[in-house]
């Protein structure tokens, strides 16, 4: 085997979208880790202002021990289909990510691959340092998601802050074995995580190795988009999303093998029992009626609670 055929330890996947501001600091943060090779893929989502010229450029300009792959999407395919592109595209099973607003310390990537040597977790995430938007440090709020304190799998089930997606690395398995993602938008860090408690495979690095922009992230820049979006629609949209999620993992449970009577997936179908019956206050879902007969008493919970929330303006 030579060199040029040798596999290489893990895929640094930058995936990016109108960020001309951010990208080129960004995507010189992976292609600057200090390492051993990797491949590095710089895969750009049909940007419309000059993110791919400035990746393009870095690409071809590089000189390292790195294999570099910079390309773009002929049209814009969303987050999900994005990341599944890359995911076919990566040689390695190994997948660091990073977006194009984030920096890389230099030492990540190495440190991902030695965690990953020592202890075959397919799901790898860190600290990270915070940053806001007049460059002030920010907050370690996200050390309040769950997995930075327990992994149990009935909490994982219905939680919808699990860890920094922007610090993740994972293998392939978590894709390959569960079917890959939702057709539709759904939050995948939360149906990653969910998977990698279903099979006990979790590492948590207790080092800041990105540097995270909060207030220029892609889900900042969603929330930016919906100022002038009604309150009501918007509730709608998030109901919407979560229930995805929460879907998704019921599929990925039984695909795992949880019995039927498992605490962690009668809790998940009381959960999507309760959002849809949310979602109900707004649209009547289909099979009201038999939401209400089967579980009169969750299902006036929700409708009231969910009411009340829209009352407030919440």
């Amino acid at each position: 085997m030579t060199e040029a055929t040798k596999p290489l330890a893990a895929s640094f996947i930058l995936l990016s979208y109108n960020q001309e501001d951010t990208i080129v600091a960004s995507a010189q943060s992976v292609l600057d880790q200090a390492c051993e090779p990797i491949e590095v893929i710089l895969s750009d989502d049909a940007s419309t202002d000059e993110t791919f010229k400035k990746i393009s450029d870095l690409a071809h300009s590089y000189r390292g021990p790195h294999r570099i792959v910079a390309r773009q999407n002929a049209v814009n395919m969303g987050v999900n289909r994005h990341i599944e592109r890359a995911i076919k595209l990566a040689d390695s099973d190994l997948m660091i990510w990073t977006a194009g607003d984030d920096i890389n310390f230099p030492h990540r990537a190495q440190r991902i691959i030695d965690a990953y040597r020592k202890t075959g977790a397919k799901l790898i995430f860190s600290d990270a340092q915070t940053v806001l938007k007049d460059g002030s440090r920010g907050s370690d709020a996200y050390k309040r998601a769950l997995l930075y304190h327990e992994s149990s799998v009935k909490s994982a089930a219905i939680s919808f802050a699990l860890y920094l997606g922007a610090t993740a690395a994972w293998h392939k398995d978590l894709y390959r074995k569960y079917g890959g993602f939702p057709a539709e938008r759904a939050y995948e860090d939360l149906i990653l995580g969910f998977r990698a408690v279903l099979e006990d495979s979790i590492h948590y690095i207790e080092e800041e190795l990105v540097l995270y922009h909060e207030s220029i992230g892609v889900s900042s820049q969603l929330r930016a988009g919906q100022g002038e979006i009604d309150n009501r629609t918007r509730r709608i949209e998030i109901l919407r999303n979560l229930r995805r999620v929460l879907e998704q993992r019921l599929k990925d449970a039984d695909i795992y093998g949880l019995s039927r009577n498992d605490p962690a997936r009668r809790v998940l179908v009381s959960r999507i029992h309760s959002m849809t019956t949310r979602l109900d206050y707004y649209r009547r879902q289909p099979g009201a009626t038999r939401r209400f007969l089967t579980r009169p008493l969750t299902t006036t919970h929700a409708f009231l609670s969910e009411m009340l929330r829209d009352f407030r303006k919440r």
